[in-house]
């Protein structure tokens, strides 16, 4: 079994997350100057999570184009942000398969730095492991 208990589980803690990290942590702002949008396709559990400067979807409604595509399962999602794993390690192992401008996508990775100091106390509220 996966971090997550269900894709319920997966959806209210990916939202209550980037919503902080788009809205209140100024990624936003950097997504619209960069010009990114990402879609995220996730295995164990299945869903979809879109991410723009202005929205963050998920479910069914998040299977929508973006800049950006990323294929991966939640517990890579977990891994990452725990600093477990780097993106670039992710991408050549293709833990983390991605179609679109891959530039774009390693331009952002400073921008997030300060969410992984965070991500522990959104683990905490949604009771997932944070080792």
């Amino acid at each position: 079994m996966g971090v997550f208990k269900d894709t319920n589980h997966m959806y209210e803690f990916l939202e209550d997350l980037w919503k902080h990290i788009v809205f209140e942590a100024g990624l936003g702002e950097k997504m619209r100057e960069f010009g990114v949008s990402y879609k995220y396709v996730i295995t164990d559990p299945d869903g979809y999570l879109f991410v723009d400067a202005d929205n963050v979807i998920t479910g069914k409604e998040a299977n929508r184009d973006a800049v950006i595509t990323m294929e991966l399962s939640g517990d890579t999602i977990h891994q990452f942000w725990l600093k477990k794993l780097s993106l670039p390690v992710a991408l050549a192992t293709r833990k983390i398969k991605s179609r679109g401008p891959i530039p774009k996508v390693l331009k952002m990775l400073p921008a997030l730095k300060p969410i992984h100091d965070i991500f522990p106390e959104y683990c905490k509220k949604h009771g997932l492991p944070v080792e």
